[in-house]
């Protein structure tokens, strides 16, 4: 809309200041105006340039948020980058990141910056930030305490319980009460006037009889109860190991009534100075030698803190007591903290009271008030029960998976896809031009540019056939002057023909933007798979698990590699190693190896041939105990089976049997396995694509050399889809997709995708990773998931398997009759000869090649070398041992 001058405008704003050019006009519109209004007040010149450094460092900030710091990233880039795909931000961010965080690391980036907003906030604002986050805090303060306010009203069973604990309490409190009157009623004969005294002048002191509060006057009734209660708390804690004795009677209750409120103030003086008096650290002995008579330690020592807590009036035998009981026991709301405290206090203090201490006035009391809840036990297995949840969060801590970031692959050239709109509609003239001159008569309909082909939808006239156009493609191809088309007639679920022309300018697809895709986002599965781009552009995400099997295959330099490398990148960004596993079988020892050191391989890499037999039996047998463990649960396949087993309840001692995992078997070059272990690996290959998809076992084989003989019938018929890249015949077309096309394609990434479900082959654009992006992820995870161990188990089970298959070859059922006795008389001839054998044996030439061939595999002699007698390699001794051990 703003033409070159706004384009060029544009471009600069957003190479300066990245994605902070959208308020940039705004921005400079309003301080310019607060400029203008406020031209006399200083103030406003250095609230400007704060806001000036505000927005400065802001750009460095949202140059770390979106793209991130990189060391090498010159200033040049910066502004190209930010100018190309506007984003980031820009040179000014590119600065601040550059001063920050090159001195003090990332972290240290984003702190300073924040700081530096923090004070240009406040410079702005010229308001204090703390108080703001104070007024925060208080606002959410309060919201918790509502939360937990309309918590406490929805849980009918706590009233409940709490009901149950209120009715309990009342009943020990009548029976300890009847208790208690007679052990007082036997203490007050005992007891002499002095005795009587110094109780008297105590209850006045402290206002408390065996852990309850009195509330005998005018005075103290008049207070209120919350003041009255949190007294009480006071004085249990400032003498919380202290001996109380029950030595008072009902009689002494209501003779001291009249004495407590007057000489009230008298004794809270005389306790006060007594405690202050009192050296810290004193053992009980001495301290209850030096304690007056008017000290209220003796009496409270000995009380029951659980009951002085809970049950505030037990010991008050006044008939109206017996009223305001229920009201003292509402004011304790929270009994759990008051059971810990008790729990706490009750130690054996009692042996350290001297003998003249009347031990036997609450001795009883105390065995009589044990709480029959068993609060101890309870609080033990909610110990207990908390530790389990912590150690099972510690477990997943541990194997937490830390997916690697996006910003670890490259971003595409920025280059618009395919060629310009001139271009497209001059070759579409030319197009319907060259068929009307061969009297077909087409209408161009539509024009799909995709990353490196054209599709032009043509609708014929009525009566025009469709191998019309498809027998005319050598003359399209010449007039069109490209170097090779392809035609698709008729396009699937559309009324015209398309045909496909590569691009003047191709475009790579990378695999970051497929996985930045929404398509890719949304994708549910753990097995999805960034595919590439069709030829209108759009994305093409797949899911593996409904594949179930792929075939990819094409001949060399076509981009087979690449797809396999995509195809594991995508599960690694989608997948944590709990959910899938990964078994990779690279012949070709260099493709597949910088995968080594990843948390989702169950087993290093398989670079020999002969142990990839092996792994493909691993993968048959624990196909073969999924089901027998289907089975045993009821269920059918691999998403039922972890469902039920997350859903089941689990008896106390016994474990919970853990989720299977997807597992994705990978064979970079299957025609190699096919030359060493054909029969087993054709049979394992059979029986994993016939059965293993409701088990979770999912099979990837790609090949380059797609003959009947590597993809044989067996494996073609149970591998339901297939990719094929560029082959150099039809035949080899024919061989993977059962049809031609395939001899058409460009190379590099262009791509036939047939899966399971698709009518025809469609034509895409793979998705390109690049060996140092893939080596850079596989850093990353082995450096967030260190301590990368293998399943050791199978790895043995797996070279043990490989051991067999190369020092056996075949198996001892399928050995001749004469293996042992040709081995003994070459190894005595020290040469080997399959005409010896035949003169010695009285056998035909193919039965003594045959032996001569198993007497190879088991590595008694060597290969062949043309028309010289093979090597012997193994000596009498070792071929004994041979025998014992195989055969």
């Amino acid at each position: 809309m703003g033409g070159v001058v706004g384009a060029a405008i544009s471009k600069a704003s957003f190479g300066i200041m990245g994605l902070l050019a959208y308020v940039f006009p705004v921005l400079i519109f309003v301080g310019a105006a607060f400029l203008v209004s406020n031209s006399k007040n200083p103030l406003a010149y250095k609230k400007a340039l704060a806001a000036l450094v505000f927005f400065v460092f802001l750009c460095g900030l949202v140059q770390l948020l979106t793209e991130g710091y990189m060391s090498s990233t010159t200033m040049s880039e910066y502004y190209s980058t930010c100018s190309t795909y506007r984003t980031g931000g820009g040179v000014l961010g590119g600065a601040i990141c550059i001063s920050t965080t090159s001195a003090f690391g990332v972290a240290g980036g984003y702190v300073i910056i924040i700081l530096v907003l923090l004070i240009s906030l406040i410079l702005i604002t010229q308001k204090s930030f703390f108080g703001f986050v104070f007024c925060i805090w208080d606002a959410v303060c309060a919201l918790a305490r509502d939360g937990h306010d309309m918590y406490m009203e929805g849980q009918p069973e706590r009233d409940l319980r709490k009901e149950l604990r209120v009715q309990e309490r009342r009943q020990r409190r009548e029976e300890r009460q009847a208790q208690r009157v007679r052990e007082l009623e036997e203490a007050l004969v005992q007891e002499n006037n002095d005795g009587e005294e110094t109780a008297a002048k105590e209850k006045k002191s402290t206002g408390f009889l065996e852990g309850t509060l009195l509330v005998p006057s005018e005075a103290k009734k008049k207070k209120n109860r919350k003041t009255v209660l949190r007294d009480h708390k006071k004085t249990a804690e400032g003498i919380k190991n202290d001996t109380a004795t029950d030595t008072d009677s009902v009689a002494v209750v209501s003779d001291m009534t009249s004495d407590f409120a007057g000489n009230a103030e008298h004794g809270e003086t005389v306790r006060q100075d007594q405690k202050d008096e009192m050296p810290e650290n004193m053992p009980v002995e001495n301290t209850m030698a030096m304690a007056s008579p008017q000290t209220p330690m003796f009496e409270i020592h000995r009380a029951e803190p659980e009951e002085f807590y809970q049950e505030p009036s037990d010991s008050y035998v006044q008939p109206t007591a017996e009223q305001d009981v229920p009201e003292l026991s509402e004011c304790y709301s929270e009994p759990e903290p008051v059971e810990t405290y008790a729990e706490v206090q009750q130690e054996p203090v009692s042996e350290n009271v001297p003998e003249s201490v009347p031990q036997s006035e609450t001795r009883p009391a105390s065995q009589s008030v044990k709480n029959p809840k068993s609060s101890k036990q309870e609080i033990e297995s909610g110990i207990q029960n908390i530790q389990k949840e912590i150690t099972q969060q510690n477990e997943v801590v541990k194997r937490e998976y830390h997916y690697p970031p996006l910003k670890l692959l490259k971003r595409g050239d920025g280059k618009s896809q395919g060629d310009s709109d001139e271009h497209l509609r001059k070759t579409a003239k030319k197009l319907q031009d060259t068929l009307h001159n061969f009297g077909v008569n087409v209408t161009v309909t539509n024009v799909s540019c995709g990353p490196t082909v054209t599709r032009y939808e043509l609708q014929p006239e009525m009566g025009v056939k469709v191998s019309k156009i498809v027998n005319l493609a050598d003359d399209i191809k010449l007039n069109l002057a490209t170097p090779d088309i392809r035609i698709e007639a008729p396009i699937p679920g559309k009324a015209a023909v398309g045909i496909e022309v590569p691009n003047k300018e191709n475009h790579a697809v990378m695999l970051r933007e497929i996985l930045q895709s929404q398509e890719f986002q949304s994708a549910k599965s753990r097995l999805s798979f960034a595919v590439g781009k069709d030829i209108a552009g759009k994305p093409v995400v797949t899911d593996i698990a409904k594949m179930p099997h792929l075939l990819i295959a094409g001949a060399t330099g076509s981009g087979k590699s690449v797809c396999i490398n995509t195809l594991i990148v995508s599960i690694l960004y989608k997948a944590s190693p709990e959910d899938v596993k990964l078994i990779m079988i690279d012949p070709k020892v260099v493709e597949l190896s910088v995968y080594n050191g990843i948390p989702h391989l169950f087993i290093p890499v398989v670079t020999d041939p002969k142990k990839a037999a092996g792994a493909l039996n691993w993968a048959v047998t624990e196909m073969m105990n999924r089901y027998n463990t289907f089975a045993e649960y009821s269920v059918r396949n691999l998403q039922e089976y972890n469902r039920k087993v997350e859903g089941m309840r689990i008896p106390e001692g016994e474990e919970r049997p853990e989720k299977m995992p997807q597992i994705v078997i990978i064979v970079d070059e299957l025609a190699d396995l096919m030359m060493v272990a054909p029969g087993e690996v054709e049979d394992a290959i059979c029986r994993l694509a016939q059965l293993a998809r409701a088990a979770g076992i999912h099979l990837i084989i790609a090949t380059q050399r797609p003959s009947v003989n590597v993809i044989t019938g067996l494996i073609k018929a149970n591998m339901p889809s297939r990719i094929a890249f560029s082959v150099s015949s039809g035949v080899d077309s024919r061989t993977i997709l059962d049809m031609n096309g395939a001899e058409k394609l460009l190379g590099k990434g262009d791509m036939l995708f047939y899966p399971q479900g698709y009518q025809k082959p469609a034509r895409l654009q793979g998705a390109f990773v690049s060996d140092e992006e893939v080596s850079s992820i596989v850093d990353f995870l082995a450096e967030k998931n260190p301590g990368m161990q293998y399943n050791s188990q199978i790895e043995q089970q797996v070279n043990t398997a490989g051991m067999s298959g190369g020092t056996g070859g075949s198996s001892a059922d399928d050995r001749d009759a004469y293996f042992v006795e040709a081995g003994k008389f070459i190894i005595e001839k020290e040469k080997a000869s399959i005409g010896m054998l035949q003169r010695m044996f009285k056998i035909g030439f193919n039965r003594a090649a045959r032996i001569m061939d198993q007497l190879c595999d088991a590595g008694v002699v060597g290969p062949e070398e043309g028309t010289k007698p093979r090597k012997v390699l193994m000596s009498a001794e070792e071929f004994e041992n041979y025998i014992e051990e195989y055969l």
